[in-house]
């Protein structure tokens, strides 16, 4: 009877050379990986996926941010737009491109009739793998509209990433799917547990990827990485972005806060902090809001607030600066 295990002692593991990460995207996508990408309705994450793919199969260096090592064969697997909808969003994005002939690495399938969704898709995913090309990275727009399980039990999930795995095993590609977040506050920072599918779902993943937006600057949405399984120096940072609205290309605008993005100050307490320089002393703020009456327990709480919610720094004892 043969053994399910090898045994190997630490010292004969430790001597075997590891391959490098092979990355499609550095930190965020690597191959032979299952990453989610997930957001609210209406944030752009089927636009960051299709870029995502496009950039990937023509060869551009970087997407927002991230290097991209080298060109690669996607195949996007949409299950939310109409084909003419999917057409004109296609040719928006890919049109800034110059090198547009090697959009024949960016494959699609064609929606029939939207009967198709929120029907157990996965069986024809799978037998469409089998039969085409070897695929680098397989994007799923999204999780939800694909198959008719409900992603929120755990025993029926667990069946969809079974067959997700199958998807991604036929020829070793990664496979980026698109999904949705539980309700939440939208003061609450991005974080697993408001991943639709919940621990069932990020667990099964190599790398989660969060959209969020500001509730001060309505136009700004930031991306985090709040897993990963091997390294990445910006795990749970707010990395802002922008979308263009004439190409439909998410731009990078850099780190930014998320706790000052997501708590908005009062008119009032705008307008405190914006008569302040930008360096002060604890004093300046007394003197500024005594004269406009306010008490002093007030003056702290604000003062606790701007700094909690990265407002403001403290540079040392009763001296602060604005972020």
């Amino acid at each position: 009877m043969s053994s399910m295990f090898e045994i190997k002692d630490g010292l004969e593991f430790f001597n075997e050379i590891c391959p490098k990460k092979d990355y499609l995207v550095d930190e965020i996508i690597g191959a032979g990986d299952l990453v989610v990408l997930a957001g609210d309705t209406g944030l752009g994450k089927s636009l960051i996926a299709h870029q995502i793919g496009v950039y990937l199969a023509t060869g551009e260096d970087k997407i927002l941010g991230f290097d991209i090592p080298k060109q690669r064969r996607v195949f996007y697997l949409n299950f939310e737009l109409s084909n003419n909808e999917f057409n004109r969003r296609h040719r928006k994005i890919a049109s800034e491109i110059g090198e547009n002939h090697f959009l024949k690495n960016f494959n699609f399938n064609v929606v029939g009739n939207k009967k198709g969704l929120f029907e157990d898709n996965w069986g024809r995913i799978i037998e469409t793998i089998e039969n085409s090309y070897p695929y680098d990275l397989i994007i799923v727009d999204n999780l939800y509209a694909s198959t008719d399980v409900n992603d929120e039990k755990n025993f029926e999930l667990k069946k969809i990433l079974r067959k997700i795995t199958e998807v991604a095993n036929v020829n070793g590609s990664a496979v980026l799917l698109v999904t949705h977040h539980r309700k939440h506050h939208p003061e609450e920072n991005l974080s697993l547990h408001l991943v639709r599918g919940g621990s069932t779902l990020t667990n099964a993943m190599d790398m989660v990827l969060q959209v969020g937006r500001s509730l001060q600057d309505n136009e700004l949405r930031y991306l985090t990485i709040t897993k990963n399984r091997y390294y990445s120096p910006n795990m749970n940072k707010a990395l802002g972005m922008r979308l263009d609205q004439d190409t439909l290309l998410f731009e990078n605008v850099g780190e930014i806060s998320e706790k000052k993005h997501l708590t908005p100050l009062t008119e009032e307490q705008n307008n405190i902090l914006n008569s302040l320089p930008n360096q002060f002393k604890t004093a300046d703020l007394k003197k500024s809001m005594t004269k406009q009456g306010y008490s002093e327990r007030v003056i702290y709480d604000w003062l606790k607030r701007f700094m909690t919610n990265d407002h403001i720094k403290r540079q040392g004892q009763g001296k602060y600066s604005k972020n």
